[in-house]
């Protein structure tokens, strides 16, 4: 995996930040904004621009995103035309969706001064493989009109140098994670057992995602039908929504779960602490294409135990049984094994939280923003 030197500024970095909205879904509105700020503590000249990633895109027409796209590049063109940046820096996902706006706004952008890095919070390995004609030109359009491409595992870097891409054009980044005392409001009241109802010695297992078929909810939910059959305590807790949600319901009912598993849609960010905090394990058997889960990072920070699959950032930080239980994508039964287990042993579960907080420390702002200003001055030098 790349690694940087620990990076001085030896004039004042201009960088143009593609951020997304506070609004929108995904990792990135959770920690993009820590990442500029110590940036901007660093001595880099950080300006803000709209780049929309993770939008809602309910009731949103296809014109509309269209029409605000064209906006945006246009909106983009005109300050990297009159002002002095050195880097044009782009929050975006490697998928067939933000292909097509990634490619019209940098088409808008030819022949402007500033190097052009776009972080993937994400990326498709199938788009690089895809036999598609109209793909592969979009794909091979985009690549060349970038000087620097972040991802967040090596994984996703070696997919990259497997289709072509120089290897040098390609860094291994992190996203950063905050701590989770430091992200936390003031602290309710009662206890998160308290509001639930659910007793001191019933272990809180947490699933915490967008809800769609490849984060593994509906594995989830059929592991926990295994264990309640062979007389297991639990409670499962389920926070989060999206378009699986409606068969995710539907399961727990057919399962006849619903003692033992509740679904609390979407909660804001700030408001999730209490879940991560004082759950007893993450169950997060996820084969999406997000590069750096950040629900895995935030479950390190809060010191909690994590059962995950070996993808991505995952594979690359987390080790078993330090951090971690592996979990094969797509079996639940395995998935049940790996939760008594893990349940059964609390001395285990007690070195992963230390073990796991101590990790989390590697993402913090400062060693996250110096390793990203070192590869702001590679692509300028």
């Amino acid at each position: 995996m790349q690694t940087f030197e620990q990076s001085s500024i030896d004039h004042t970095l201009r960088v143009l930040m593609g951020m997304p909205e506070a609004a929108s879904l995904g990792g990135p509105v959770a920690c993009e904004p820590p990442f500029v700020a110590e940036l901007r503590r660093l001595g880099v000249a950080v300006a803000e621009e709209t780049y929309v990633y993770g939008e809602r895109l309910e009731g949103t027409t296809l014109r509309q995103r269209i029409s605000r796209v064209l906006r945006t590049a246009r909106r983009l063109r005109r300050r990297l035309r009159n002002e002095p940046f050195d880097v044009l820096h782009l929050n975006s996902s490697f998928d067939a969706r933000a292909l097509l706006r990634d490619v019209t706004t940098l088409g808008m952008l030819r022949s402007l001064p500033a190097k052009v890095f776009i972080k993937f919070h994400g990326s498709d390995a199938d788009l690089l493989r895809t036999s598609d004609p109209v793909l592969r030109r979009f794909t091979r359009t985009l690549l060349a009109r970038t000087d620097g491409i972040g991802v967040l595992s090596s994984e996703e870097k070696e997919n990259f140098v497997r289709a072509g891409v120089n290897e040098r054009r390609v860094f291994v980044v992190k996203n950063v994670v905050t701590p989770i005392d430091e992200a936390a409001h003031e602290a309710p009241t009662t206890s998160l057992r308290e509001r639930l109802h659910v007793s001191a010695d019933t272990p809180l297992l947490l699933f915490i995602a967008r809800f769609i078929p490849a984060k593994g909810l509906l594995d989830v939910i059929r592991a926990c039908a295994i264990l309640r059959a062979r007389g297991e305590s639990f409670k499962l807790l389920c926070v989060g929504d999206g378009p699986a949600r409606r068969e995710a319901e539907a399961e727990v009912a057919r399962l006849q779960l619903d003692t033992h598993a509740q679904l609390f849609g979407y909660i804001p960010e700030a408001e999730t602490r209490a879940f991560y905090c004082e759950s007893t394990l993450l169950v997060f058997p996820t084969y999406h294409y997000e590069g750096f889960p950040m629900v895995i990072f935030k479950s390190l920070a809060a010191s909690l135990p994590v059962i995950t699959t070996r993808i991505r950032a995952a594979r690359d930080y987390l080790r078993e049984p330090d951090n971690c239980l592996w979990v094969e994508p797509r079996q639940p039964e395995q998935l049940a094994r790996k939760i008594a287990h893990l349940l059964k042993q609390p001395d285990l579960r007690a070195k992963m939280s230390e073990n796991n907080r101590a990790l989390a420390a590697q993402f913090d702002a400062r060693t996250v923003a110096s390793e990203y200003v070192a590869v702001y001055n590679q692509l300028i030098s």
